[in-house]
């Protein structure tokens, strides 16, 4: 059979569909002008075909950045949401980052993600954010998003608030710098939170006992990670957070431990008079994983 000239438009249009869902967005692109009637099959089922493929989208009131990869960037001006539409319509992204989002924006990128126009791996609060708590995880659970980053600063995250589905079923969550969350909320964090992989970044209410119960829960296999990292600007003594725990220690900074579940943990520690860090690593997952990288913003 010479399938150069096979008839494909002779086909039921369900058959059509099961050979296009063979092909790229690009790719889908170019079929589209081929002729009005498989332009048309394209767009009434742009839904259930191959998406278009963006590693990194930063929106903000005055303009929409867009990487294809680190070295395509394109820009458009903020004049509308319709004006700005073409940039989340059948896209999965890697990181959505959103500088300032309030309920309005929030509301947007809902409607998107419930038609399924937008999915998204990672979502970056950036600066500060009005919209709700409850907003936010509408639209994290629409969007199959599965980590978040509060790089806002102020999250004001209560207990309550990571009980909601949104939060509760993510698989990675980073705090940096946030100081308007306490004590109370920390201690929560591993009994609520579903997530595996965590990083607390320069937050100073984060308490010393937070940091040996990880260890316990860990140890005694109540409590299942792959990777946190937390650093705060207290002089904490972790002779004083490990002390009678069964770990190894490797050298000046590096410890081993072992769960009762069988999974092993290297655990870095560093610490002068103003600054504390370790790095928990389990299972060779590493900390510097949980993120993804951001392109260089010009």
């Amino acid at each position: 059979m010479n399938l150069e000239n096979f008839p494909i438009l002779e086909l039921p249009p369900e058959l059509i569909l099961h050979v296009l869902k063979n092909y790229c967005y690009e790719e889908l692109n170019d079929i589209t002008v081929t002729c009005k009637t498989l332009h048309a099959l394209i767009e009434e089922n742009r839904n259930s075909l191959a998406s278009k493929n963006i590693y990194h989208i930063d929106l903000e009131r005055r303009r929409v950045r867009a990487w294809r990869d680190f070295s395509w960037c394109d820009r458009i001006p903020f004049r509308s949401f319709d004006y700005i539409s073409k940039f989340f319509c059948n896209v999965n992204v890697k990181v959505l980052t959103v500088n300032k989002l309030d309920e309005e924006i929030c509301g947007f990128l809902i409607e998107k993600a419930q038609k399924k126009m937008l999915r998204f791996e990672q979502l970056r609060l950036f600066h500060s954010f009005s919209a709700s708590h409850e907003s936010i995880c509408q639209l994290l659970q629409a969007s199959k998003c599965r980590g978040i980053n509060f790089e806002a600063v102020e999250s004001k995250l209560i207990s309550k608030d990571l009980s909601l589905n949104g939060y509760r079923n993510l698989n990675s969550i980073c705090f940096e710098m946030d100081d308007s969350i306490d004590g109370n909320f920390f201690a929560s964090v591993l009994d609520i939170s579903e997530a595996r992989k965590f990083i607390f970044h320069a937050c100073d209410n984060i308490p010393k006992e937070f940091v040996r119960i990880m260890f316990e829960k860990f140890l005694d296999g109540t409590r299942e990670f792959d990777a946190v990292r937390i650093t705060t600007n207290q002089n904490f003594s972790f002779d004083e957070i490990i002390a009678d725990l069964n770990i190894q220690k490797l050298d000046n900074s590096t410890w081993k431990m072992k769960s009762t579940r069988g999974d092993e943990a290297t655990i870095t520690m560093r610490r002068n008079n103003f600054h504390f860090f370790v790095a928990f690593e389990v299972n060779d997952h590493r900390v510097e994983d949980i993120l993804y990288k951001i392109p260089f913003i010009e």
